[in-house]
């Protein structure tokens, strides 16, 4: 492989970290900078841009947003770019598998929200039904028509959709859970 080849290929790799580290978030993206910084002897701009484009030109000079940056400890030679980089990597890639984002568990604690968040939707409807029924019985009609009129048709409306699909929601999850066992 010849000199413009590798850089090449440097440089596609460099994009494609970038790219893996922005997907899990800004912080986790400039720690990769920081990284890039500290084994290629480099100050960067580190801010939180929204887009951020690391290159190693064909003299060995870190182009970084379009500004052009010099190491302090001066790469002479390919191998010595090579060497750098795979340090770089093998850290790099340590820090995304770190930071790796497990949908399934984001996933199994949302369903587990939902049921959550159900029960307490039960619990509260059971607390209304027991008031009303109690003010019928002990024959409040104040109190009665107040729940009635006022407080069940506000809360009505906005659970109504919020707890049919937060149901569904859980159902399936159990389904789930129940034919996995």
């Amino acid at each position: 492989m010849n000199k413009e080849d590798t850089i090449n290929k440097i440089n596609n790799e460099l994009k494609s970290y970038i790219n893996e580290t922005t997907f899990v978030s800004l912080r986790c993206r400039n720690q990769m900078l920081k990284i890039f910084e500290e084994i290629f002897q480099v100050k960067l701009d580190i801010s939180n841009y929204k887009n951020v484009d690391l290159k190693i030109s064909d003299d060995f000079q870190i182009l970084y947003r379009d500004d052009v940056y010099e190491s302090s400890e001066k790469i002479n030679s390919l191998k010595e770019l090579q060497e750098k980089y795979r340090e770089f990597k093998e850290r790099a890639d340590k820090l995304i598998e770190r930071k790796e984002i497990s949908f399934e568990s984001k996933k199994h604690f949302s369903n587990l929200g939902n049921i959550l968040v159900l029960l307490i939707t039960v619990v509260v409807i059971l607390f209304f039904i027991r008031l009303i029924i109690r003010a019928f019985l002990l024959g409040d009609y104040y109190h009665l028509l107040w729940l009635l009129v006022f407080i069940v048709p506000s809360l009505v409306p906005r659970l109504k959709e919020s707890l049919r699909s937060r149901l569904e929601q859980a159902m399936n999850y159990l389904k789930r859970l129940f034919k996995k066992k």
